[in-house]
C-alpha cells in the first residue's frame, strides 16, 4: 500500500460524517418528589423536541414526554425502580437511573 492511499484512507475516515456525530447526554435532578431533565447533545446543543421514556426494571413504559424548547421535561417522582432513556435514534441511547440521584 502507497503512503499516499493510507493518507488518503486516513484523510476520509477522519472527515466521515461519523467522525463527527454528537452522542445525546442526560442529566437529570430529583427534588420535591419531582424529576427534572435536561436532554442535550454532546456539542452543548439542546435536544427539544424529543422524546424521554421513564421505564421500570422490567421494560414496562412508565411515561413518555416530549422535551420543551430548554430540551427539559418535569414529572413527578414514579414509585419503584425506574431509569429515563433519551434515544434520538442515532449513537447509543443517553440513559438516567434512579439510583443516581
Amino acid at each position: 500500500m502507497s503512503k499516499a492511499t493510507l493518507l488518503m484512507g486516513s484523510l476520509m475516515a477522519l472527515l466521515s460524517s461519523s467522525a463527527f456525530a454528537h452522542y445525546p447526554t442526560l442529566d437529570c435532578q430529583l427534588a420535591n418528589q419531582e424529576v427534572s431533565c435536561v436532554a442535550a447533545y454532546s456539542d452543548g446543543s439542546l435536544a427539544h423536541g424529543e422524546t424521554i421514556e421513564v421505564r421500570s426494571y422490567d421494560e414496562e413504559l412508565l411515561t413518555r414526554q416530549t422535551t420543551d424548547n430548554m430540551g427539559e421535561i418535569h414529572i413527578p417522582q414514579p414509585d419503584g425502580e425506574y431509569y429515563l432513556m433519551f434515544d434520538p435514534g442515532h449513537e447509543d441511547p443517553a440513559e438516567f437511573d434512579y439510583a443516581e440521584f
